[in-house]
């Protein structure tokens, strides 16, 4: 069985459909920002003396959150209750539909995107969205360029691919984006004419095989 939308909004009552979720996804000072939504953040990371303090995603681990507010106080006021079910929002889509490459951690923008409850975002959208980034991200533009006719570059040529022996061993698919001329332009104007053709895409231009 698979997991739909419609199931997630019923579990999160996230709406489906509703207002473009466009925000900043700036995360300087999202320690102090997460305090004040749910009252506290996780600890900053330890260093030894003379150690270099390691980089960390701005957001929470699971741990954290499933140890802090697993359980909401019987006795809540409205406020508490409305920060622990937050908290659980957080952690379900952080888990599901916008789970990140850490596999551990809930991302500190879908936290800021709670802030309001009422704000009757597009969930559905944002989620086709960040699946669509997480795509390019791992295909590195490939998935796009096989399917947009938009922002795709032109193959250059095909190298002669060596088997090595073994006639089984074939190329993978992205192998014909190996080699790919590059555009070279203003950034600005580019992304106009990026923006403006996607915008004109239609569906018979859209290869979803």
């Amino acid at each position: 069985m698979t997991v739909t939308l419609q199931d997630v909004s019923m579990i999160t009552t996230l709406l489906i459909e509703g207002k473009p979720l466009c925000m900043s996804t700036d995360s300087e000072g999202w320690r102090q920002q997460m305090v004040a939504l749910i009252g506290m953040s996780p600890p900053q990371p330890e260093v030894e003396d003379g150690g270099k303090k390691d980089r960390v995603p701005a957001g929470a681990p699971f741990t954290w959150s499933a140890v802090n507010f697993a359980h909401c106080p019987e006795d809540a006021n409205d406020e508490v209750i409305q920060t622990y079910a937050r908290v659980y929002m957080w952690y379900v889509i952080s888990r599901t539909i916008f789970a990140d490459g850490t596999r551990k951690n809930a991302p500190w923008m879908w936290l800021k995107a709670l802030t309001v409850f009422d704000n009757k975002f597009s969930w559905a959208s944002a989620a086709l969205a960040y699946f669509c980034m997480m795509l390019a991200q791992v295909h590195k533009g490939r998935w796009s360029w096989e399917r947009l006719c938009v922002g795709r570059p032109k193959a250059a040529k095909w190298n002669t691919w060596d088997d090595h022996g073994n006639h089984v061993r074939l190329p993978t698919w992205a192998y014909k984006w190996d080699v790919v001329s590059e555009v070279a332009s203003k950034v600005n104007l580019l992304y106009k004419q990026y923006t403006n053709e996607m915008d004109s895409l239609t569906a018979e231009q859209v290869n979803i095989s």
